[in-house]
């Protein structure tokens, strides 16, 4: 079934087509009655552009066909064929007006200058003008608002209408002011010749537009033209995924749609199941931006753990010792490099069981990182949630309430949810709370920090809170 957009795109290419063909036979009777080279030039013109829609027609309705096995890109590159095409047919024109034109300069016959300028030329010309006006904004609009290149070939080529009728209008304004020039004059040699100069300013316009639409055709066609893309899909890796650096990024566009190709670098240990959501993250981010997008993301596994900072390196050598960490810092004192951290172990743990284990994890710690001293402070873990008594705990109705006003005293935006679950060891309060993209961490840890202790006194019998957040 056709979508909107191809039913849109489809009815502007029709009414192109049925504009095109009642303004070619109407500048046609007109030039052949009058005589005018820029009417004349204005008809063929026209006439082309009539051919030119007619493709345009075409290519969109054959761009709207799905991809499938011989096409597996979809048949977009049609619009960018038949752009390609009106610019060729836009280069026969101009070519046939410039010949003509100086034809008629170097002729030695003073009825090759003759114009018979009548009312009817002037009315076809202003309803030329008006005509291509509207048409050249409707079908830019479609085209901007679909990507199609076939309807914005279109419309440039009317907006190039709007200029040379109003160059061939002026032109038969000079004519019709001959026989009230001086004969002989200089004034009257170029009135006389005011049509052709029209006709050659048309076939300058045609040509610069002919540069633009087929410089954009043949890069959409060479898969080039994707350099404002790739940059803006650039910015948004480095704003929202910095910590996936890109190794690899093609952009190539076909008709309306974008396609994406990309490697970004990963953690040679990561998990597939985690680096398939990374994927789908980032496609996430680009279709935001590019709805009619179409992502390919490769992950590239890259060696982390040789370029791992002292801290991670701490962390990766205190879990082969099955403990954890934390409060990670290096010092340079004048004796020689010096770490403190947190080493976290069970509250029922005895010091003399934990003692080798420790200066085991010291020991290897002072040579993998160099330093003179690994100085421990033991903790106890206290990752399980607390005993609490729920039988404190009002109803979930009461615990949403609370938490609402908890935040508006706060000046917080409200949690979009609000959550209870019950573990064996006690209750867990779950606020999803929404920050801004822009919020730093240190930000949303200093605010969560606040509303946990706060929720703590508020809700009596909670063994802990947790923020989640959402942004």
């Amino acid at each position: 079934m056709p979508t909107s957009a191809h039913v849109e795109k489809t009815k502007a290419a029709l009414s192109s087509v049925l504009w095109s063909a009642l303004l070619t036979a109407m500048k046609l009777v007109i030039g052949l009655m009058t005589g005018s080279l820029g009417i004349l030039s204005e008809a063929l013109h026209s006439g082309l552009d009539f051919l030119a829609a007619a493709v345009t027609l075409y290519a969109v309705r054959i761009a709207a066909r799905p991809a499938d096995i011989g096409h597996p890109y979809g048949h977009g590159k049609i619009e960018n064929l038949s752009a390609l095409g009106e610019t060729l047919l836009l280069l026969i024109t101009a070519a046939w007006i410039i010949w003509e034109a100086f034809s008629r300069l170097m002729s030695d016959d003073p009825g090759a200058l003759h114009i018979e300028v009548t009312w009817w030329a002037f009315a076809v010309v202003a309803a030329s003008l008006v005509i291509d006006v509207n048409r050249a904004a409707m079908l830019h609009r479609v085209a901007v608002k679909h990507k199609s290149q076939a309807l914005e070939a279109d419309a440039a080529h009317f907006s190039t209408d709007i200029w040379s009728s109003a160059a061939v209008l002026l032109g038969l304004i000079c004519v019709s002011l001959v026989p009230f020039s001086p004969e002989g004059s200089w004034i009257r040699w170029l009135l006389l010749r005011a049509d052709i100069f029209a006709a050659l300013t048309v076939s300058a316009l045609i040509l610069h537009v002919c540069y633009g639409l087929g410089k954009k055709a043949v890069d959409a066609l060479m898969d080039g033209g994707g350099v404002e893309t790739a940059g803006k899909i650039k910015q948004l890796m480095a704003s929202y995924m910095p910590h996936y650096p890109l190794a690899l990024l093609r952009v190539r566009q076909s008709g309306d749609k974008t396609y994406v190709e990309m490697a970004v670098s990963v953690p040679k240990s990561l998990h597939v199941d985690t680096a398939h959501e990374i994927a789908d993250a980032i496609e996430e981010l680009i279709v935001r931006s590019y709805p009619k997008a179409e992502v390919m993301v490769h992950m590239e596994p890259e060696e982390i753990p040789s370029g791992l900072t002292p801290d991670l390196l701490a962390r990766q050598v205190a879990l082969t010792h099955r403990f954890g960490i934390h409060s990670f810092s290096l010092h340079h004192a004048d004796e020689g490099d010096v770490v403190t951290l947190d080493i976290e172990l069970p509250p029922d743990r005895t010091l003399a069981r934990s003692r080798l284990a420790i200066r085991a994890f010291q020991s290897e710690l002072i040579a993998r990182l160099g330093v003179r001293r690994v100085i421990p402070y033991v903790e106890p873990d206290f990752r399980a949630l607390p005993a609490g008594d729920e039988s404190l705990l009002p109803p979930i109705e009461e615990v949403r309430a609370r938490v609402a006003a908890l935040y508006r005293e706060q000046d917080e935006p409200t949690p979009d949810a609000v959550e209870l679950l019950h573990c064996p060891e006690g209750a867990l309060l779950v606020v999803t709370q929404a920050f801004s993209p822009q919020t730093t961490v240190a930000e949303s840890h200093e605010r969560a920090k606040i509303a946990k202790r706060l929720l703590m006194k508020a809700i009596p019998g909670l063994s802990k809170v947790s923020i989640e957040y959402r942004y």
